[in-house]
């Protein structure tokens, strides 16, 4: 999904059991954005200051942001999961971050639900006609986009509305309040946190500066 709220990549055609995951694992998209997005170059990023007061500035890439049912990468960062924003509160605070920029997405669905009814309850050719039911939602996808770039007027949808995944796993708490997955690596999502870190630490010590001063 782009910032105008239009699909950019659509994978029709799986069972509703199959997880999010699978199909993305097993999509167009999977096999092709790590190398679309290195076109985009990297943003370096404040995540500190060194012995020597010098900044210390980090690559991150450019990178597609998804929900915790996704494995975390350099290139794909995913919101965190309920007890690893219970066991930091630095990631809480990026997870908040994380999910109000997931909304547009939450934000796109909602619109295509509300101009197009019919998707608010089972497809009837779902069980009937499986390769017209694939049309049909494709159909509906690109009719989306088209009503956007017509500048079409758009349903209301709430704005408060952001999925966070309660699921659970097994993590690791290192020194400085890091969460890691067990055997996970380095990701650009460890950069944005250490990032986060330094922003909230900062804010705090420009506090208690402005309240020993008064």
């Amino acid at each position: 999904m782009d910032f105008k709220k239009r699909f950019i990549d659509v994978e029709v055609g799986w069972p509703g059991s199959v997880g999010d995951a699978r199909i993305f694992e097993s999509s167009y998209l999977a096999r092709n954005y790590r190398e679309y997005l290195q076109q985009f170059g990297t943003t370096p990023l404040l995540t500190g200051v060194d012995a020597a007061g010098n900044p210390i500035l980090e690559d991150v890439p450019a990178f597609i942001l998804g929900d915790s049912a996704y494995r975390n990468t350099r290139e794909f960062v995913t919101t965190y999961k309920l007890n690893e924003c219970d066991r930091s509160r630095f990631v809480a605070v990026l997870n908040r971050r994380l999910g109000r920029a997931r909304y547009h997405v939450e934000n796109a669905f909602g619109i295509l639900k509300g101009r197009f009814q019919l998707l608010s309850r089972p497809l009837l050719s779902g069980s009937e006609d499986l390769p017209f039911t694939v049309h049909l939602i494709a159909a509906i996808f690109v009719l989306h986009n088209f009503l956007i770039d017509s500048q079409d007027e758009l349903p209301e949808v709430d704005e408060n509305h952001v999925v966070v995944a309660p699921s659970v796993d097994d993590v690791e708490v290192e020194e400085g309040g890091n969460i890691r997955p067990v055997g996970e690596v380095e990701t650009t999502r460890d950069i944005l946190l250490r990032h986060i870190r330094y922003l909230e630490l900062e804010g705090a010590r420009e506090m208690m500066n402005n309240n020993d001063e008064q």
